[in-house]
């Protein structure tokens, strides 16, 4: 079975073909990545202008230990300048294995399939049969010389169904455990040696754990509880047989990330309605398809079943969300203004400075969508003495940002995240965008300067979440990690240092002053989280970024944004950080139980 999507094939002539078998029903599984977990290419007239050799944008499984030295090292000291180009959302499209969008514009690295085989091998070669994913005959061993022409590895037709426009070292295992576990949910040797194994048909794999400590691997007879869902009921191996007589074929769909999420809403919608048609104008029952998503592609999920972006309620069973940021997270503000914190290649790659980050995300409709938003909540941005006093903080929650005997000549603030921080005045301090670092590659604009056209990209992004705010699917599954021992930026929070060690008593100074911290001006900032300020009689003093401090997984905040997922089921888990999310057993075994759940809604199953 192969996908017809709204894109331009490579080589119109040798297609692969993925095989289905009996039973006839289909019910498509469909993977939506995490920001940064689609690989982007960029356009060949961006590719000439940079002199670059390839046309890789973004490919993070380029980032193993046999590129490091290489990859990381060249992108580590790209400048500002190199960054924003490298990474513009008009210049770039998803990594699809031989299509493109636009076939004057984008090169999928040649029209033989030698060279798209090479180049999307992330998905490796060696790639095993796994659940429909089987190698046709003769395509491998000592009949290789004849194999038929549109003959096809279980590795190419991971790649036809997506599987490589991902960052697949991040979500490989989870796109095989949903693969191989799905389309085998009865035993292999059920129909050989039921005598011998008795009358239970179910796979191994799927049948109750009845040792309680034993590890996070069968899904049916355990309690929920032990992979965080305090409330949900035991799976039972009948719903899991319920749903057997179906095929569930798994694909991937990459989203250019630096799009806005409705931009990309329109396009998986139509990838999906045609994926869906392909499947029936191949003769299977298949009218709806189940998202499983990390991150961002949570926020992705609710626009495509929004119906003035992707329309595809219909076609959705239900969604199975991982570490979702459902309002966004203060780890976004905190990037823009310091980097990203770390020693990882992805860290390198994005940058350790606000600098660098600031030159692609100010200029990226999607990476501004993960800003916070009102439903996050008030005074998450502090600043607070050497006490650990608090001063002031933002969005205001009465209309000022501090109580007045703490903050005279206070000035009035509207309670939103956009007006009361995202879009300040330069000098402002606690504003979001430094207007130097937005253009280093002096891209020309519409508006009138740089700025104003990042203000209007923030107002569309937060105009994207108002819409669909309150857009949850009625069969929503969440997992996410609340742990405090990875702490996060639930809250970004400023404090008072003396720039020298003889002004020790600059929480005095400050205090005589009596100045609401919105007076304080601008001075400098560092791009690492220092920054200086001045009072009103141009005396200065330091305000430094402290750590973060909250529970979740690193990047989004349990509490603020992840638990606020509407779900028929939260899994509340510890254990991974917010990339790894689909390594943790936890994850894995509540993403089945989740499937299971979901497929049960399905109309039509026998009793």
């Amino acid at each position: 079975m192969e996908g017809e999507f709204h894109l331009t094939p490579v080589d119109t002539e040798q297609r692969e073909t993925v095989f289905i078998a009996p039973p006839n029903r289909v019910i498509p599984i469909i993977f939506l990545p995490g920001v940064m977990g689609s690989n982007l290419r960029m356009s060949r007239a961006r590719k000439a202008d940079l002199k670059n050799k390839d046309d890789i944008a973004w490919r993070p499984d380029n980032l193993g230990a046999s590129t490091l030295l290489t990859n990381v090292r060249k992108t580590a000291y790209l400048s500002p300048r190199e960054r924003q180009m490298k990474l513009d959302p008009d210049e770039t499209e998803v990594d699809y294995y031989r299509h493109t969008e636009n076939q004057g514009r984008f090169d999928p690295s040649g029209t033989l399939s030698q060279q798209s085989d090479i180049r999307h091998s992330n998905v490796p070669g060696t790639l095993q049969d796994v659940g429909l994913l089987t190698s046709d005959h003769a395509a491998i061993g000592q009949n290789q010389s004849k194999k038929h022409p549109n003959s096809a590895t279980a590795a190419q037709k991971a790649r036809w169904r997506g599987w490589s426009e991902l960052s697949f070292g991040d979500y490989g295992g989870a796109l095989s455990t949903l693969e191989g576990r799905l389309n085998r949910i009865i035993s292999l040797w059920y129909g050989q040696y039921r005598d011998k194994i008795g009358n239970n048909p179910l796979d191994p794999f799927w049948i109750s754990n009845k040792n309680p400590n034993g590890d996070l691997t069968y899904v049916t007879g355990s309690s929920p509880k032990r992979w965080g869902a305090s409330n949900a009921a035991v799976l039972e191996e009948k719903e899991v047989l319920r749903v057997a007589n179906c095929l569930y074929p798994v694909h991937a769909m990459g989203y250019n990330w630096l799009q806005s999420n409705a931009v990309s809403a329109k396009k998986t919608a139509a990838r999906i309605r045609d994926l869906i048609k392909t499947y029936q104008a191949h003769g299977h029952k298949c009218d709806k398809v189940i998202l499983v998503t990390h991150s961002m592609g949570g926020i992705l999920a609710r626009a495509l079943i929004h119906p003035e972006m992707g329309g595809l309620n219909d076609c959705v069973l239900g969604i199975y969300h991982s570490v979702q940021p459902a309002y966004g997270s203060a780890a976004a503000y905190k990037r823009v203004r310091s980097g990203v914190d770390g020693h990882s290649p992805a860290a390198a790659i994005i940058g350790n400075t606000g600098q660098d980050v600031t030159a692609v995300f100010a200029n990226a409709p999607g990476p501004l969508e993960l800003l916070p938003t009102p439903e996050y909540g008030h005074n998450w941005l502090k600043v607070q003495d050497r006490n650990g006093k608090t001063l002031a903080q933002w969005p205001a929650t009465a209309g000022v940002s501090a109580a007045p005997s703490n903050a005279t000549n206070a000035v009035g603030m509207s309670g939103a995240p956009m007006d009361d921080i995202y879009t300040q005045e330069p000098e402002n301090w606690w504003r979001l965008i430094n207007p130097e670092w937005i253009n280093p590659a002096e891209k020309k604009f519409n508006a009138s300067s740089a700025t104003e056209s990042v203000n209007k990209r923030i107002a569309n992004a937060q105009a994207f979440h108002a819409k669909i705010k309150n857009t949850f699917h009625a069969h929503t599954y969440a997992s996410y990690a609340a742990d405090a021992k990875n702490p996060t930026h639930g809250n970004v929070v400023y404090k008072i240092e003396p720039l020298s060690h003889e002004d020790i008593n600059v929480n005095t100074t400050i205090a005589a002053a009596k100045e609401s911290p919105l007076l304080w001006r601008m001075v400098s900032e560092d791009g690492t989280g220092d920054l200086i300020v001045s009072l009103k009689d141009k005396r200065r003093f330091k305000l430094k970024l402290l750590p973060p401090q909250d529970a979740g997984d690193g990047t989004v905040p349990s509490d603020y944004s992840a638990a606020k997922v509407k779900a028929a089921v939260h899994f509340v888990q510890a254990g991974y950080d917010h990339q790894g999310s689909y390594k943790a057993d936890a994850v894995s075994v509540s993403m089945l139980y989740a499937m299971i759940k979901i497929a049960n809604t399905a109309e039509g199953w026998k009793t």
